[in-house]
């Protein structure tokens, strides 16, 4: 993408405060323009078809540093035309936030300004719009943009990882934003991985040879002590037992979270490009899978024999779904690596573990419907068929994931009775199994919000016990 100029500093709030008299002149004008000071960090502002915060939002944002014709004005809300930069052609925009401003009069906007109000808080402001406009619609439980930015603090943010954050969670962590000092030998990353109590988990870690494996490897073990640690209330790792099935599948041996609450607790982790995800899931089995869609091996090298390589394990209705996505190669390696995740979602939900081919060729996934609320090519909701027959109690669920770099992850809800499990002790942590043959309440699992992975830093995963420990050997605190 063409990087956009910086958009001219916004007035502060002592210089629009002395000056009433002047914005309403400028707000009452025959031809009353207006410039977007906003969203500098996401884009641009949200822009709605209907003066309403709850009406539909449009894809495309209007830019920042975008000059407006005002249409009509309704309280804060303005009714807009677009006169330069780029956006949508018209539609309705919010001029403030919790007392921020998103545009200001095109003669104020050229005011100079002090660090009395940076930039960064107008993309905040931008944010909470967002938040705010989307929790209106009970559909969706948390919305795409606030996942855009890594959780970092405020009032809300021990919310998506914590004592409060629930059972149903969605965790991310980009791999490229952590550089701890000294690498795997540095205080950061040793002290994070002393926390993991198991000594097996401990010594994989430390067997991969090249620093990004051991940073991912590292990660996805906090982020299933984090998730398991949030689901009992607990403030470290010191009482959590984590197991792996025979095929390699971690979960929560003991102690487990109340069964009145979270009668099959289950958590799965993935890694992939710059991502490590996690899911959790009270009663359906969750499996997860994160892919990175550039076509490219890890040296860089074009990837450009993949139907070959992998012409068994998509059928034949799936590589048509792969070769309708254009000419372009890329096209067709970005829709095959979606239908691969969901594949690979699969078999993590089921435990198959590695070499699980025959799971893997024997689903298809030949539907995918664009979730409401969603800008366009963003989520999906989708179904399998397996063996040719329809599975109505396994529901998937594909998000993409911030950031330039292209990388998509699909959530997997399905029954206990598909588990794979060949030592038992998996099974026995999940007690209410008789839950899935209730058709009518594992359809209200299923369909329950599947919300996009909350981006969190690192420091989410440590336990609040052992924040003060990881402050002081470089770590940033959170929240």
């Amino acid at each position: 993408r063409r990087p956009r100029p910086p958009p001219p500093s916004p007035p502060t709030r002592a210089q629009r405060a002395a000056r009433p008299q002047e914005r309403r002149e400028g707000m009452e004008a025959s031809a009353a323009q207006w410039e977007v000071v906003g969203g500098a960090d996401k884009g641009g502002i949200l822009v709605r078809s209907g003066k309403e915060l709850g009406s539909a939002a449009l894809e495309a944002r209007l830019s920042t540093g975008a000059l407006v014709a005002q249409e009509e004005l309704v309280g804060e809300r303005l009714h807009y035309r677009l006169v330069t930069g780029t956006g949508p052609s018209e539609g309705w925009v919010s001029l403030k936030i919790t007392g921020k401003d998103l545009l200001v009069p095109k003669h104020l906007a050229s005011t100079p300004s002090s660090a009395e109000e940076p930039r960064p808080q107008l993309a905040a402001a931008q944010e909470e719009e967002d938040e705010a406009a989307k929790k209106k619609n009970a559909d969706v439980a948390e919305p795409a943009a606030a996942a855009e930015q890594p959780v970092g603090g405020g009032a809300g943010a021990a919310c998506v990882v914590g004592p409060d954050a629930g059972y149903c969670l969605r965790l991310a962590v980009n791999t490229d934003e952590w550089v701890p000092s000294g690498e795997a030998e540095g205080p950061e990353f040793q002290f994070l991985l002393q926390l993991i109590r198991e000594d097996g988990d401990r010594e994989q870690v430390m067997r991969y040879k090249q620093w990004e494996d051991k940073k991912r490897a590292l990660i996805a073990r906090l982020l299933v002590r984090s998730a398991s640690a949030s689901a009992l209330r607990h403030a470290n790792f010191k009482g959590l037992t984590i197991k792996r099935t025979k095929g390699k599948k971690p979960f929560l041996a003991s102690p487990l979270p109340p069964v009145e609450d979270a009668p099959n607790w289950n958590v799965n982790v993935s890694h992939d490009g710059s991502w490590v995800v996690c899911a959790s899931e009270p009663v359906c089995m969750a499996g997860i899978d994160v892919a990175d869609t550039r076509r490219a091996d890890r040296r860089g090298k074009p990837i450009d024999d993949f139907q070959k390589r992998f012409q068994t394990q998509l059928s034949a209705r799936e590589w048509q779904l792969v070769n309708g996505a254009g000419k372009e190669m890329d096209d067709q390696y970005e829709v095959f690596s979606r239908l691969w995740a969901a594949k690979e979602a699969y078999v993590k939900a089921r435990g198959d573990g590695l070499g699980a081919f025959d799971s893997l060729s024997a689903c298809e996934f030949l539907s995918w419907k664009p979730l409401p609320d969603f800008p366009q090519n963003q989520a999906y909701d989708g179904g399998v068929v397996v063996s040719g027959k329809p599975e109505t109690a396994w529901r998937f669920v594909q998000h993409r994931m911030p950031g330039e770099k292209p990388h998509w992850t699909t959530v997997a809800r399905g029954p206990l009775s598909c588990v794979v499990d060949a030592n038992g002790e998996f099974k026995a942590t999940l007690r209410r199994p008789e839950l899935e043959r209730a058709a009518e309440g594992w359809q209200a699992a299923l369909l329950a919000p599947s919300p996009p992975c909350a981006v969190v830093l690192v420091g989410a995963l440590v336990p609040s016990e052992d924040m003060d420990g990881y402050v002081k050997v470089g770590g940033a605190r959170w929240p």
